[in-house]
């Protein structure tokens, strides 16, 4: 019983901090300091100080970083970790 009360009581702790995180994000993202905007190469949601499309994102830029179950998986195609799939244009 006790393993559930602290499962409980980390998963209330993870959520709020979410939760406030996503807050203050939206603040920042209202008073003009940071938006939330698409990245021109992969158009990934990241942030950015500016209101225009930046060139690159941490997804460009590190996607092993981004993806490291996928790239655990996939070892001969180590950097490159996008879905195929996808219908995005990379």
């Amino acid at each position: 019983m006790t393993v559930y009360e602290v499962l409980t009581v980390a998963l209330i702790v993870v959520l709020g901090t979410a939760a406030t995180a996503a807050i203050y994000l939206g603040l920042l993202n209202w008073i003009g300091a940071a938006y939330v905007v698409r990245c021109a190469g992969c158009r990934h949601l990241t942030v950015s100080s500016d209101r225009r499309q930046p060139e690159t994102c941490p997804h460009c830029r590190h996607p092993v970083l981004m993806h490291p179950v996928h790239a655990a998986h996939h070892p001969r195609q180590f950097a490159d970790v996008r879905v195929a799939g996808d219908a995005l244009k990379y």
